[in-house]
């Protein structure tokens, strides 16, 4: 029997290339060929999220954060957690607190 066309193979009913983490990438004209000096705009197709970088390490920052917004929410059996205040996103400093300061 022949596993090609299998409809329910979950590998097979989801694309390897999703829409879900496609970007655009849009270097400016002070861009080097060897990415020795980048700045430009990265945006996420799905969402339209755009993030303006300056150099490869914040492209590529970027593009981490905008795939981790479009994670979906756990959920439990009373449904999807609620989208509030999550916290810091980056670990504190250390020494520093990670409870934010009172007013």
């Amino acid at each position: 029997m022949s596993s090609e066309g299998e409809v329910g193979h979950p590998s097979r009913d989801r694309p390897t290339l999703p829409y879900a983490k496609a970007f655009v990438v849009h270097f400016s004209t002070e861009t080097d060929a060897r990415l020795e000096h980048v700045t430009g705009r990265v945006e996420h197709l799905q969402t339209g999220r755009r993030v303006a970088f300056a150099s490869v390490v914040e492209l590529l920052d970027s593009i981490v954060a905008l795939l981790a917004e479009d994670r979906p929410e756990p959920t439990t059996s009373e449904g999807p957690r609620p989208r509030g205040n999550r916290g810091p996103r980056s670990k504190p400093a250390p020494g520093a607190s990670a409870e934010p300061a009172l007013p």
